[in-house]
């Protein structure tokens, strides 16, 4: 679908569809296979490709016939989707910069960016495409912030469910799905990095650098900073846990194995007095119309000894 915005004065206005020509900034989600392929023979550009990227980004600067330069920018933007595949936790947000028009591709809505361009006021309407594209990658990594925060409360829920259940079945999956989210986003925070700082490259320069872009450049940064600290401590926590979990599962096992071990030496003994008593040779009580329960009550007294002299000796 298309999302088209027009700058009426110094804010961005929800304009007509059919008005895509004179819109100034146009999103694009969704299936629209004309259009994305009409910028591609025009600008020989493979947007439907980089639209498919999940572990990488694509930027690059164009001229074209009136020497006029456009850019070529794309981010990572990670979802969560429970259960999911690593090829589809992540969805590339696209971003192309003319002189007086800024379009943006995504394959799936995110939500964030139809809210964000409706009534923006802009600061410079000279730069408006500059200054979309900013604010628009500021709330990208916020809400890639906020929604890794998030993961916080799922690995807390994790560790309780280790603690109260111990590691079963559900707690793997559970595991599984937030490593797989982990690296999902490792990898989309050190490709967006690259665009980053080819945004920064284009958009200052070192002699005249406008002080507002400058500092939503770096809040962007550190942003992304914070993220691959966060991110770099949650996934030694669930290294952690993965080596608790496996520890707990082998000491489980070797309690399990203890224990049958000391059942069977248990029954041993019972084991060895019945045979004894089976043998076909004379042995005491066998004329004797109580000799059963002798034998029986001789193998318990010597099943406890043995049971009691290996608690004694904290063999149990």
């Amino acid at each position: 679908m298309l999302k088209t915005y027009s700058l009426t004065k110094d804010t961005l206005l929800v304009s007509s569809e059919s008005n895509i020509k004179n819109s100034s900034v146009v999103y694009v989600y969704g299936d629209e296979p004309e259009y994305i392929e009409s910028l591609e023979h025009k600008y020989n550009l493979e947007i439907g490709n980089i639209l498919t990227f999940d572990d990488r980004v694509a930027y690059d600067t164009m001229i074209d016939q009136n020497d006029e330069k456009s850019l070529l920018v794309s981010f990572l933007f990670p979802e969560v989707h429970e259960g999911g595949h690593l090829d589809n936790l992540t969805t590339s947000v696209v971003f192309l910069v003319f002189k007086n028009k800024l379009i943006i591709f995504t394959k799936q809505k995110l939500k964030f960016i139809p809210e964000l361009l409706s009534n923006m006021v802009l600061r410079d309407v000279n730069n408006f495409m500059e200054e979309v594209l900013l604010k628009i990658t500021q709330k990208d990594f916020h809400v890639m912030l906020n929604n890794l925060r998030g993961v916080k409360e799922k690995i807390d829920n994790l560790d309780s469910e280790i603690s109260t259940s111990g590691p079963l079945r559900p707690t793997f999956g559970n595991l599984l799905t937030l490593q797989k989210y982990m690296i999902a986003l490792s990898t989309t925070y050190g490709a967006n990095h690259k665009a980053l700082d080819f945004i920064k490259k284009n958009f200052t320069t070192i002699n005249d650098i406008d002080f507002t872009t400058k500092k939503i450049i770096d809040e962007i940064y550190d942003t992304s900073d914070t993220m691959d600290r966060i991110i770099l401590g949650y996934g030694q926590y669930l290294d952690d846990l993965e080596d608790m979990i496996n520890n707990m599962i082998s000491y489980q096992l070797n309690m399990i194995m203890k224990t049958l071990t000391e059942i069977s030496i248990v029954l041993t003994i019972p084991a060895i007095i019945f045979g004894f008593w089976g043998i076909n040779v004379h042995v005491p009580f066998e004329k004797s119309s109580y000799g059963v329960f002798a034998v029986l009550i001789i193998s318990v007294i010597l099943s406890l000894i043995c049971w009691f002299w290996m608690r004694r000796k904290k063999y149990l």
